[in-house]
Order: structure tokens, then sequence, then C-alpha cells
């Protein structure tokens, strides 16, 4: 397998599944390192920029879009987001290997449709700008701030819908945050979710990171600069936590408060879970998560916190009004971290959000009996949606009684060409008592 055929081939599955996407990793068997990075690298494209690749390649069509196989959508995804949005890859590369591997799947006869689809796509290139107009129907926008120029205008003339187009934000999405911000946000929040975002990093003082990391605007983060690995970075300094500030923003809202009892109870691979065994380190820190698949990460990650326990979910008999800080981040739509996991904005629905609301209110309720009389909870997401943020703090405030004595919602911050070291994620959370 190739890099591309590897690409292609998890890309089919993302169309069959579209739009109900999920983060996956790809399978990197047989794969070169240098292969590997290639195959996530077009994976990735074509997820942050679906709805910009699809705008593109529809106008060259004879049949629908959706007429046609999932392994030839997914070529041409694929094709596109090469020859559009990354650099130094030939584009005879791109055509030879695409066109071949359509010919030797299931679909040889549509060998002919990609070709041709994809040098129209060659040929609408007109040149790369350094500073591109979103606003430009003829220009592709890149996650770096650049672009490509081309031929003629290929986007829609309606302002509204070309920025979707651009942004690959679904109207769904967009049309939502309209009723929640104005006009200028709506628009940053679209162009920040196709914006490069950056391994940031938290690490005690280390001179061995000079020479790959920048110092984040927001004290005690670094930026890795491209070119080094995390797993680099952690040989220089083991200490290193990947964590982007609105990550860590929650828990800084407990520091200074002592807790004998700390129930993580939503603690996926366990990020959180080491910042707060780093501020509270007197305290017993219980973890674990729903997803018995993160049990056995969760325990690696915290292998080094000595004051961290990692149980199965729901194994919580022995804490029943024992957690003085009882810790939900809970599941939820993450439309405050598109730019890291930009398939979560192609799932967004008003149902789905429903549907999150419920699950998290019925997580708060099964864990309440768990907390002490004095006991606190830290609620917390990655959302930018009231209903999951600060409808739900009222929500444990009208009927169970508590009071909130923190709440922060931290929206995230860059656009495309921005400095890395300005970038964050968004999120929010809520700090509330008995």
């Amino acid at each position: 397998m190739t890099a591309r055929a590897t690409a292609y081939a998890a890309l089919a599955e993302r169309v069959i599944a579209f739009p109900d996407l999920h983060r996956r990793v790809i399978d990197r068997t047989g794969l070169s390192d240098r292969d590997a990075r290639l195959a996530n690298a077009i994976d990735h494209q074509v997820t942050l920029r679906w709805l910009t690749l699809q705008a593109l390649i529809e106008p060259h069509l004879r049949d629908s879009w959706q007429g046609l196989k999932p392994v030839v959508r997914a070529a041409l995804l694929g094709g596109s987001a090469q020859l559009l949005l990354m650099d130094r890859i030939p584009d005879h590369a791109v055509l030879n290997e695409t066109v071949e591997w359509i010919k030797a799947g299931s679909q040889p006869r549509a060998a002919g449709l990609v070709n041709a689809v994809l040098r129209r796509i060659c040929d609408l290139r007109k040149g790369r700008i350094e500073q591109a107009d979103p606003d430009r129907p003829d220009i592709v926008l890149r996650s770096d701030g650049s672009g490509i120029e081309l031929t003629k205008p290929m986007f829609s003339k309606d302002a509204s819908t070309r920025l979707q187009q651009q942004s690959s934000c679904p109207a769904a999405l967009f049309e939502h945050w309209q009723k929640s911000y104005d006009e200028s946000e709506t628009r940053r929040l679209a162009l920040h979710g196709i914006t490069d975002a950056p391994l940031i990093i938290t690490a005690a003082d280390c001179d061995d990171l000079d020479s790959m990391t920048d110092p984040h605007e927001l004290p005690g983060f670094r930026v890795v600069r491209s070119g080094h690995g995390i797993r680099e970075v952690i040989q220089a300094c083991p200490g290193t936590l990947v964590q982007d500030p609105a990550s860590a923003d929650p828990v800084r809202a407990t520091i200074g408060l002592e807790f004998d009892c700390i129930l993580d109870m939503c603690a996926g691979r366990g990020t959180k879970t080491r910042l707060l065994s780093k501020h509270h380190p007197k305290s017993r820190i219980i973890a674990t998560d729903i997803d018995r698949k993160l049990i056995d990460d969760l325990k690696s990650s915290t292998a080094d916190c000595s004051n961290v326990e990692v149980c199965s979910f729901g194994r919580f008999e022995n804490l029943l009004g024992a957690v003085d800080l009882l810790v939900l981040d809970v599941p939820c739509s993450n439309t405050a971290v598109l730019a890291r996991r930009p398939e979560a904005r192609y799932r967004f629905t008003p149902e789905a959000i429903s549907d999150l609301v419920g699950r998290q209110r019925q997580i708060m309720a099964d864990a309440l009996p768990l907390l002490s009389p004095s006991g606190r909870i830290l609620y917390a997401t990655c959302s930018l949606d009231p209903q999951e943020n600060q409808e739900q703090a009222g929500w444990l405030e009208h009927w169970h009684r508590f009071k909130i004595e923190s709440e922060r919602m931290l929206m995230p911050r860059s656009l495309p060409g921005d400095p890395a070291t300005s970038y964050h994620d968004g999120s929010y959370h809520a700090l509330l008592a008995r």
C-alpha cells in the first residue's frame, strides 16, 4: 500500500459515513514514517476542507456528486486536496497514482472521469497568493493565510454561501452561530475552523526546548516549531504535556482550593487528570471514562502521577458522599475546537445538540450522589453552544441548588495566517458549590 492508496481507502469509508464523521487513526501498516505522514495529511486536509473541495469539483461533473461511487468521490477529494492545499507534491504523482488506484479497484471505468476532473482542477490554478482574501470568489483560501488564485470564479456570489464554502462550514452550524453571534464573530469562528492548529505544550523550564519551541503569548505554554515532533520534544524534556491553553483553563479555576478526593469522571486520555495531579499533589485523584477503549491510554498517561488511580467506569460504590471535586469534562459538540477536530462540524444539527444536552444532564445527575456535603463540581466542555454551557450550569443551579462560584467562556483565537504563538482553542467551564 502506498501513502495515497492508504489515504484514499480511508477516505472512501469517510465518504460512506459522511456527515457522521468521527476521529480516526489511519492504519499505518506497511508505511514508512514519511508515507504515514503523507497519508495522514491527505486525510486531514480533506476532512478540514470537505465542502470547499466539493464546491470546486461539482461544476466539472456531468452527474450529481451523490451519484458517484464512494471510491470515486474519495479519489476526487484526495487528489484535489493535494493539488490545491498541499505543497511540494508533483502534479504527475497525484494524477498517476490516483488514476491507477481507481483502475485497480472496484470502479476501473471511472478512471477517465477522475483523470479529467483532476486535470481541470490543475488547469484552474493561476498562481499562489501569499495573503488571500476569502471574500474573492476566484481564490482558494489555505490554512496558513495564503491562497491559490483561480482562472475564474468558482465560489458563490452570495457572501454568506461563499464563506461557508471557503471555511467548509455546514449551513446548519453557520446559521446556528448567526443566532448567537453578530456577523463579524460568526465570520471569525468560521475562518478559525480552518486555521493551522499548532502543537502546544506545557513544560518545566528546559533549555533543550529553546531550539524546538517558541513561547506562547499566554504564560506557561510553548508552541512546537514546524519540523519537530512530540516524541523529540518529550525526549528533550520528559515532563512535557501536550495541552492547549483552553483545555487547561478549567483546571486553573481550582488552583488554591484543597480537596481530599477528586473524581475525574470523563478523563479521556488523561490530559486534565495530569494537570489536576500537578496542581493538587496532596489529593487522591480517581480517573475514569465511559469509553473502555481509553482506559489503557489513561493508565499509561498517568503512570507517573503517584496520586492518580484509574478505575473502570461505574465502580464508584465506595465513593458515595466522598468526592470533594467532581470533574465533569462531558462529551460535547466540539464546536470550540474545530481546527483540531474538523470532523465534528459535519455532525452538527439542532437534534444532535438536544441529544447531547440530555446525555450531559444524565451524566451530571448520576454523579451527584458521589459528592461530599461540601463538594464542588467543575463542569467543562469544548463547545461554544450556550445549551451545552451556561444553560447546563443554570440547570444545576435551578434543580440541584448549586451556586456558580466562577464561570468562563474562552473563545477560540487565531485566523489563517496569524502567528502560531497566538493560537488557542475555545472552552467553557463553571465551578459550582452547594
